[in-house]
């Protein structure tokens, strides 16, 4: 993934986050142990409910039941935003949900789950997630991979100030990649 450069923002009130550069926003989204989803339902209202996230080479990865709503709103819209809060700075994710089926890809994504969530080692199998615990393997869980569009990160500091990093289509290369097998 290409480095993005960031377009400095600012409300009236704020100072750019001058900075803030794109390494720092990677490494609070891999940090965060808080992720916001945002999806959009049937009718187009808003849905936000926390997931368990992790950073894989470029997305935001998290995992869900299959039946749930945000699996459900994810299927019929992949646009989401992805939203880390922080204490001094908040970052939004806005762009694309794919969902991962690719065997290889799902390893990495669960081998990542432990160090961040100490009790939850999620077991791949058929294309999904099942908790180790799912010996009948009758809970299968969607993993979803947000590749983003605009990232934005907001300061706190200062009155509000306000970054912004912009991506082309294809931006996380094993989406693409993943898609294709």
């Amino acid at each position: 993934m290409a480095e993005p450069s960031a377009e400095r923002l600012s409300s009236p009130s704020g100072t750019p986050l001058a900075a803030f550069t794109w390494a720092d926003v990677r490494s609070r989204l891999a940090g965060s142990e808080t992720y916001l989803l945002a999806t959009s339902g049937r009718g187009g209202g808003p849905h936000v409910v926390p997931v368990l996230g992790v950073w894989l080479e470029g997305a935001v990865c998290f995992n869900t039941g299959r039946t749930a709503r945000k699996a459900r709103d994810l299927v019929r819209n992949g646009g989401c935003a992805v939203t880390v809060p922080g204490g001094d700075v908040d970052l939004v994710v806005e762009g694309t949900a794919h969902l991962v089926r690719d065997a290889d890809r799902l390893r990495q994504v669960a081998e990542l789950f432990p160090a961040k969530y100490p009790w939850w080692h999620p077991v791949v199998r058929d294309g999904e997630f099942y908790d180790p615990a799912d010996t009948a393997l009758s809970d299968p869980r969607h993993v979803f991979a947000v590749e983003p569009a605009t990232v934005f990160a907001f300061g706190k500091e200062k009155g509000f100030s306000a970054a912004r990093w912009r991506f082309q289509d294809g931006a996380v290369p094993w989406l693409r990649r993943d898609r294709t097998r």
